[in-house]
């Protein structure tokens, strides 16, 4: 095993209680709170290859997060289940711009080390380097477009001070994100909260650039302002005005599904045929982990399919995947 290093899953339900369906799954749009298929098949292989390549895990979230985990059974891949997400709620913070507020928030409540990995990103291999500390993220990602404006013009309602932090690097994209140096996660934490709270004005800029600012490119530039080693855990490098990779592939490191999400919601039919890679993947790699997936009450209507590719690994191995894959 690599370095020991306690990861966190964060699930703010905050949004979808505001009315931000974000999964664009129609079969729960209008219905009561849940994860999409998708999701719940990497959220099980994200946690199942943290704890084998760095430690523990566990879920912060809120009251109704923690319910839907128990009654999916989810629950069963965590150490603890933490439910100080309902603090948020008393913030003036809007879940409808600021989606991914809980894992600022849970950010301030934690001591580094610890890791931040989203429940749709799974590792295949260890992160490398923990041991030099610092500050970890999944990859960088190209500023000065739509996405990630030029500093003076991101909305600052609240009026924070920017001007105490260096703003000189790409963006970080913290699909993954390894806090390592504890002055580095304070100030980073506290100063994204601020950021968000009373800064939901009327603004001409797209909406999630107060989201992706609040995380991507506060936690570099407050890094840089410490004198924090900054490493993402691959040199694949996102452009965002022609939304294409330049770089080394990622694959034999991470899967990050957020690439597939939009192509799933166009192509509907698609998602079937990306099941089955995910299960093959998952499968392939912690065979155990279909008695849970069996287990699953969302998951019904893949359970045939969770059968036939774990009988096919059985028969011949994987069919979607590279063997050579971790």
């Amino acid at each position: 095993m690599s370095l020991t290093v306690p990861a966190l899953h964060v699930n703010w339900t905050g949004p979808h209680r505001a009315g931000l369906r974000r999964h664009r799954d129609r079969a729960l749009e209008n219905g009561p709170y849940g994860m999409p298929v998708e999701e719940i098949l990497t959220c099980v292989h994200s946690a199942h290859a943290w704890r084998a390549f760095h430690g523990g895990v566990e879920l912060v979230t809120d009251e109704l997060g923690a319910s839907y985990a128990a009654a999916q059974g989810l629950d069963a891949l965590y150490d603890r289940i933490d439910t100080s997400l309902d603090g948020l709620d008393a913030l003036d913070v809007d879940p409808l711009f600021y989606f991914a507020a809980g894992k600022s928030y849970a950010a301030r409540l934690r001591a580094a080390p610890f890791a931040v990995v989203d429940t749709d990103l799974y590792l295949r291999r260890p992160v490398d380097g923990l041991e030099r500390g610092g500050f970890v993220f999944a990859h960088w990602e190209s500023v000065g477009n739509a996405v990630y404006p030029p500093v003076p013009e991101v909305p600052n309602q609240a009026g924070l001070d920017l001007s105490r932090w260096t703003f000189d690097t790409p963006a970080a994209n913290m699909a993954v994100s390894v806090f390592l140096d504890d002055r580095h996660r304070a100030e980073y934490a506290e100063a994204s909260m601020a950021f968000m709270t009373g800064n939901a004005g009327p603004s001409d800029t797209a909406p999630i650039v107060r989201q992706t600012f609040a995380e991507q490119r506060i936690a570099p530039a407050v890094a840089r302002s410490l004198g924090v080693d900054l490493r993402p855990v691959t040199e694949r490098f996102w452009i965002v005005e022609t939304e294409e990779w330049d770089g080394p592939s990622y694959a034999d490191r991470f899967h990050h599904t957020w690439n597939q999400k939009r192509l799933l919601r166009q192509f509907p039919e698609l998602r079937p045929a990306y099941w089955r890679y995910l299960l093959e993947d998952l499968l392939w790699r912690f065979p155990a982990a279909g008695d849970l997936l069996l287990s699953v009450p969302a998951l019904k209507e893949c359970a045939d399919l969770v059968r036939a590719v774990r009988r096919d690994l059985a028969a011949h191995g994987p069919s979607l995947i590279e063997r050579s894959i971790p």
